[in-house]
């Protein structure tokens, strides 16, 4: 399949309707917009939103219903300003491309009609645009980000580094994002439904068991734990040598004490039968964790 030209997508939305494409900030339409001619192309529809037909490639699954009835609120004042985008459905009808927030808040609005454009949109293109309107607003959950990002991977054969120069994230920030669907199901839905952060689903993938992943998922929910928590407790113990001497058992306290103080693992590595040489090594998980200890000992001089 043939690749796609590089920088094209975050004009994508612009160049189907001037002006933004945005379902919290709409604008009125310009009235040369609503010119006469013939043409869907070129006039302003309006079209009963409970007749308009669902984009089959939307990446949005969850839609925050607190949100969608702020906004329907706001359309049953003053109506639907920024009109939404359609292309002409198979059989008949008209199905959406962009603005399906605005459409369900219409709906729920009691709304009988809502200002629409057609316009000629690929099947290709359909999903390009769902992706971007939803990652320019930053309105993606993680799995369904994941799953959008993979959805374009399928379809047109890009490489992690041809998808993040078209969607305009860090190569990293792609990898890290797609790694999140080899999590099981029970875990991907965590995320998707908001119990779990992004951040403890990466910390979860440290495991490499399905089944001690769901495990550790249902106790990070249930005990409240923090990311960093989750990443100590996804970090395999170290299997004690065989020859590995017994520790000694103030060493021990000591260590145990600098634990206690310091909220993280302290080990200290001694020399000498009476442990009078040695080093203190002292472990941090983020930068915030390291200037949180750090923080420790300036308030301890």
């Amino acid at each position: 399949m043939a690749k796609m030209k590089k920088g094209g997508l975050g004009r994508g939305l612009g160049a189907l309707i001037s002006g933004p494409a945005r379902d919290d900030e709409p604008a009125p339409v310009a009235p040369s917009a609503q010119a006469g001619a013939d043409s869907d192309d070129d006039r302003i529809l309006h079209l009963d939103p409970h007749g308009i037909k669902p984009n089959p490639k939307q990446p949005r699954v969850t839609f925050n219903e607190e949100a969608l009835e702020e906004l329907a609120e706001s359309v049953r004042r003053e109506g639907v300003f920024e009109p939404v985008i359609v292309r002409k459905a198979r059989g008949g009808g008209y199905e959406l491309v962009s603005g399906e927030r605005r459409v369900r808040a219409s709906v729920m609005a009691g709304l009988e009609t809502v200002p629409a454009v057609c316009r000629d949109v690929s099947d290709a293109d359909m999903l390009k645009l769902g992706l971007i309107e939803n990652i320019q607003r930053e309105d993606l959950n993680a799995i369904e980000l994941a799953e959008a990002y993979q959805a374009l991977i399928d379809e047109f054969g890009w490489t992690q580094e041809e998808l993040s120069a078209e969607v305009g994230k860090k190569r990293a920030t792609v990898t890290n994002t797609l790694r999140l669907l080899n999590l099981p199901a029970d875990v991907q839905r965590a995320v998707a439904e908001g119990a779990l952060s992004m951040g403890h689903a990466r910390a979860l993938l440290a495991l490499e068991s399905p089944k001690d992943q769901s495990a550790a998922c249902r106790l990070a929910i249930e005990r409240g734990l923090s990311v960093r928590q989750v990443e100590k407790l996804a970090t395999p113990a170290k299997p004690r040598s065989r020859r590995e001497p017994e520790r000694n058992p103030h060493v021990a306290a000591i260590e145990d004490d600098l634990r206690k103080a310091l909220g993280t693992k302290v080990s200290l590595r001694t020399q000498g039968a009476d442990a009078s040489k040695g080093k203190i090594e002292i472990e941090y998980y983020s930068l915030d964790d390291l200037e949180r200890i750090l923080d420790l000992f300036r308030v301890s001089r």
